[in-house]
C-alpha cells in the first residue's frame, strides 16, 4: 500500500507541468481528498468484512432455523414425543353457501325420517269450524290425511312395596324369604334405575356430580354422587362374570386389535389398554406402558393374530405369547407421508411404494397366497430399493419395516384379519372423550370399576345393545 507523500508525488508526476504551478493550497486540497480516500478505502475493507461475516452467520441461522422448522413445522403437534399433523385453516372464513330449496334435488330419492314400528294409539280429529276464519258452512269429508306424531310420556317413578313371606326352614334351620325380582339384594333401587345410572355415566360420559341433577329433574329420584359411586362398584362386581366371559371371547378371537392411552390415577400417569374384536372390547389401567400391559390382556394361552400399531411393548407380547402378528398400515402410510413432507424425494419414494403395495394386498380380500405375498415383499424390497440413500431417519424406517416384513401381510392370508388397528382407535375414542371430561379416575379402585363397566357397555354396543335393556339377560344367564 503507498504512502501518502508516495501517492501525491506519483500524482505530480503524472502531470509535471501543473507541478511547476501547483501552489500551497492546491497541495493542501489534495492531501485532505488522499486522506478521505484512505479512509474510504479502510472503511469499504470493513464493510466487506462485515458482509462476509454476516453471510455466514446467516447461512448457520438458516441452517438451524430449518433443522427447527423440521422438528416444529407450523401444521404439526407433539403427543408424547411423536408430531402429528394439524390441517392449516384458511386465513379468512370460506363464504356461506346460498342454499337452495330444501330436500333432496331434483331426480335424487328423498331422505325422510323412518315410520315409527308400531302406533301405540289412533285419534281422529274432527272438522266442524274453519280454522282460519271461523266458519261453519263446510261440506262433507273430501279426503283423510294421516300425520304420526312421535312423543314420549311425561317420566315418572314407580315405587313398590314388596311384602316379603319369611318362613322358618326346617333343613337350613334360619328363616328365610324369597327373591325380590329385578332388584339386586340389599338394594333400594331398582335395577334398571341402576343401569341407568352406569349407562349415563359411561356410554353418555356425564360426569358423577351430574348425574343425581339429572335423575332428580327427570324422573324426581333423589340419588347422591357417593350413591352413584357405589352403584358403579356394585355393578362391577356383579357383572364380573360377564366381562370374565367377554373376555374370553376376545382371547380366543381369530384377530384382536390392541391399542393404549395416556390415564390419570389420582393425578399420577397411568395407561388404559383396549383389546377389541369385532363383537369384543375389554379394557385395563395398568400403572406403566410396558408389555406386561399387553400381556395382561391376551393371557397365557391367547389364540389368533395380534394387530397394533408397532409399538414395541405390543411386539414384545405377541413374541412372549407365540402369536403371529399384523401391522397397522394406516401408521406406516402416516410415518411415510411425515417422511415424505421432511425428507423430499427419498421420502416420496417410500410413500409410492407403500401406498401401491398396499393397494395391490387389499385386492386379495384375505383370500391371498404364500406366493402372493412373496410377490408383495419383492415389489416392496424393489421400491424401496430404488430410494436414494441419504437420510439417516428414512434408513432406520425402511430398516426397521424389511426386518418386519413378516408381519406386513397376515391380512392377506387371513380375511379375519384387517390391515389396520382403526377398530382399537375407535374402540379408545369413548374413553379419550371422557377422560377430557373428567380428567381422569381418583383411585385405582374407581379406574379398575370404570375399566369392567366400560368393557361391558361398549361390547354390547358392538354387539346392537344396549345395557338398560339387555343388561339383565347377561346377569341372569350368568
Amino acid at each position: 500500500m503507498l504512502t501518502r507523500d508516495q501517492l501525491l508525488l506519483r500524482a505530480l508526476a503524472d502531470d509535471g507541468d501543473r507541478a511547476l504551478i501547483l501552489g500551497r493550497e492546491e497541495r493542501r486540497e489534495i492531501l485532505r481528498r488522499l486522506e478521505r480516500l484512505e479512509k474510504l478505502e479502510g472503511e469499504l475493507k470493513q464493510t466487506q468484512a462485515d458482509l462476509r461475516r454476516l453471510a455466514r452467520e446467516k447461512a448457520e441461522l438458516e441452517e438451524r432455523f430449518a433443522r427447527y422448522r423440521q422438528r416444529h413445522p407450523e401444521t404439526v403437534g407433539v403427543k408424547l414425543g411423536k408430531p402429528y399433523f394439524l390441517r392449516r385453516g384458511p386465513a379468512e372464513p370460506p363464504p356461506v353457501p346460498e342454499h337452495g330449496h330444501p330436500g333432496a334435488r331434483a331426480g335424487h330419492a328423498a331422505h325422510l325420517r323412518p315410520p315409527p314400528e308400531r302406533i301405540d294409539r289412533r285419534v281422529r280429529l274432527p272438522l266442524t269450524a274453519c280454522p282460519r276464519c271461523g266458519g261453519h258452512r263446510l261440506s262433507g269429508v273430501q279426503e283423510l290425511r294421516h300425520r304420526l306424531v312421535e312423543e314420549i310420556p311425561l317420566p315418572s317413578t314407580e315405587v313398590t312395596d314388596y311384602t316379603l313371606e319369611r318362613r322358618y326352614c326346617r333343613d337350613c334351620r334360619r328363616l328365610v324369604e324369597p327373591t325380590v325380582p329385578g332388584v339386586l339384594p340389599r338394594a333400594r333401587l331398582g335395577l334398571r334405575l341402576m343401569h341407568l345410572v352406569a349407562q349415563l355415566k359411561v356410554f353418555h360420559r356425564l360426569p358423577t356430580e351430574q348425574i343425581p341433577p339429572v335423575l332428580q329433574s327427570v324422573y324426581g329420584v333423589h340419588v347422591s354422587e357417593g350413591e352413584v359411586m357405589g352403584i358403579l362398584t356394585r355393578l362391577a362386581s356383579v357383572y364380573r362374570p360377564t366381562f370374565e366371559r367377554f373376555q374370553g371371547a376376545m382371547r380366543d378371537a381369530p384377530a384382536k386389535y390392541l391399542d393404549e392411552t395416556g390415564h390419570s390415577v389420582n393425578g399420577d400417569g397411568a395407561y388404559l389398554w383396549v383389546a377389541a374384536t369385532p363383537t369384543e372390547a375389554i379394557y385395563r389401567v395398568t400403572p406403566t406402558r410396558g408389555h406386561l400391559g399387553a400381556l395382561d390382556l391376551l393371557g397365557a394361552t391367547p389364540t389368533g393374530t395380534v394387530v397394533h400399531d408397532r409399538f414395541v411393548a405390543y411386539s414384545q407380547a405377541a413374541r412372549k405369547t407365540g402369536l403371529p402378528q399384523q401391522l397397522c398400515w394406516f401408521h406406516l402410510l402416516g410415518d411415510a407421508k411425515e417422511l415424505a413432507e421432511f425428507h423430499g424425494a427419498e421420502g416420496e419414494q417410500i410413500l409410492r411404494t407403500l401406498r401401491r403395495v398396499y393397494r395391490q394386498a387389499k385386492r386379495w380380500n384375505g383370500r391371498g397366497t404364500e406366493a402372493a405375498v412373496r410377490t408383495l415383499e419383492r415389489r416392496l424390497e424393489r421400491g424401496l430399493a430404488e430410494r436414494p440413500g441419504t437420510s439417516i431417519r428414512c434408513h432406520r424406517f425402511v430398516r426397521h419395516l424389511l426386518s418386519a416384513k413378516a408381519w406386513l401381510f397376515r391380512f392377506v392370508l387371513d380375511g379375519r384379519v384387517e390391515g389396520t388397528n382403526n377398530r382399537a382407535e375407535r374402540a379408545l375414542r369413548p374413553s379419550v372423550v371422557a377422560r377430557k371430561i373428567s380428567g381422569g379416575s381418583r383411585s385405582w379402585h374407581g379406574a379398575r370399576t370404570m375399566a369392567t363397566l366400560t368393557s361391558i357397555v361398549q361390547t354390547l354396543r358392538l354387539r346392537g345393545q344396549m345395557l338398560v335393556a339387555d343388561g339383565p339377560a347377561y346377569l341372569s344367564a350368568g
